[in-house]
């Protein structure tokens, strides 16, 4: 995503090279003689010397006028968080310019870029830079300074272009082969199948176990004393709401953690999208921040941009979150846990009770604060995470779990069981 930012016209600056200062310097030196001497010789050698940066000005501000300067990402691009992409520059000048140019750009740190002549026919000369982002956020490229020289190299022309292009660089993602969500359509009327029921009535049949108890025809029965549910023609795809913790917790908060937590809910929601499954998220956050379901890939992008801003700064836990939203989650909700939440099981089940289904991703958080090696204590933290897993698979969600150090990349897997201080 890019937004330029608005600012004044670039500015000018003009100073001497080496080259320059050493051909005034000689000008003021001859000048000085000839004025001894008065010899007409040394006076037209002076002038002629002095002449010459006056020309290069003539010249240069001429040529800088016609500067003109641009950074692009090329379309389609979409910037993450630990991968190298690249940035389009491009500077133009008239035919008085010199066919030395750099430009300084903040990408976002300052560069010195050097550009190659225009090609034959051209004055436009195109430089193409690698750009990479260690974390996820929002970034601002420039202001960007470009410096060019007149023909005779004595002058330096410096142009401020103050524009700023705003990019969005996107979590870190990965590919969940093994998750536990498909898109597709299973038999009408089952409990957790992978088709939300569509809106036109076709037939009844006899009830199997496991089928949800909201299509039972209640007036076949009254009539008959069996139980039959209905079937629909038509199916369309579960819709799922992805619920990201960013609580607060502490004073200090483990950025390592956060990111893992980010980037897990941003490999499910790409996960949901190749499937071609409805999506949403939801933030845990100060703000409770939220997109919307949608068609085609608007949502995912919408919802990625939204992690790409997301930071750690609710103050309410996950489980009062969720419950809050409920009537707008879909038939599924996947919960990204990153901090204590004793209601989150009780949660979990009035989630179930209603007929959606949950996968809770849970962060093992003491294996990034815990130093491996600490015996006792990483063992006791391990075990009181696993019992609240349990607790949670008990209420009736699948879990899913990231720890350090493997992250987000162990997360296609079953559930591992933890109660040794890792991940086993």
């Amino acid at each position: 995503m890019l937004r330029r930012m608005g600012g004044d016209g670039p500015r000018l600056s003009v100073r001497p090279t080496s080259a320059g200062w050493q051909v005034l310097a000689a000008g003021a030196a001859v000048l000085f003689v000839a004025r001894l001497l008065g010899t007409t010789q040394f006076h037209q050698l002076a002038y002629a010397l002095l002449a010459l940066p006056v020309a290069s000005l003539v010249l240069g501000v001429a040529g800088s006028r016609g500067v003109r300067f641009s950074r692009s990402v090329p379309p389609g691009t979409h910037l993450t968080a630990g991968e190298t992409s690249g940035v389009v520059l491009e500077l133009s000048r008239t035919r008085f310019g010199s066919s030395r140019a750099e430009v300084v750009d903040r990408l976002p740190e300052p560069r010195v870029l050097k550009f190659p002549p225009p090609a034959a026919g051209s004055r436009t000369a195109v430089l193409e830079a690698p750009l990479s982002f260690p974390r996820r956020g929002v970034y601002d490229l420039g202001p960007a300074e470009t410096r060019v020289s007149d023909p005779f190299g004595l002058l330096g022309f410096s142009r401020t272009f103050p524009e700023k292009t705003e990019v969005v660089v996107y979590p870190k993602t990965h590919a969940l082969p093994g998750f536990p969500l498909r898109g597709g359509d299973m038999e009408a009327g089952s409990r957790g199948s992978r088709g939300q029921r569509g809106d036109e009535f076709a037939s009844l049949r006899e009830y199997r176990r496991g089928d949800d108890r909201r299509h039972i025809h209640w007036k076949s029965v009254a009539r008959t004393g069996e139980l039959f549910v209905k079937e629909f023609s038509l199916e369309a795809p579960r819709r799922h709401t992805i619920v990201l913790d960013a609580r607060r917790e502490g004073i200090r908060i483990n950025e390592d953690e956060v990111e893992d937590a980010v980037s897990a809910a941003g490999s499910v929601l790409r996960h949901l999208s190749r499937e071609r499954l409805p999506l949403r998220l939801l933030c845990a956050n100060a703000a409770v921040d939220a997109t919307e379901f949608g068609r085609d890939d608007a949502p995912y992008w919408e919802s990625m941009r939204l992690l790409a801003r997301v930071r750690a700064d609710g103050t309410r836990p996950l489980s009062e979150v969720v419950l809050e939203g409920r009537g707008a989650l879909g038939e599924g909700v996947v919960l990204v846990s990153r901090t204590r939440d004793e209601g989150l099981p009780g949660a979990v089940r009035s989630l179930r009770d209603a007929g959606l289904s949950v996968v809770v991703v849970a962060l093992a958080t003491y294996t990034y604060r815990t130093p491996p090696g600490t015996g006792g204590t990483a063992q006791g933290r391990g075990e009181e995470f696993d019992r609240a897993l349990r607790l949670l698979e008990a209420a009736g969600a699948t879990v899913r779990v990231v720890a350090h150090p493997t992250g987000v990349g162990g997360l296609s897997g079953g559930r591992k069981a933890v109660g040794t201080g890792g991940i086993g």
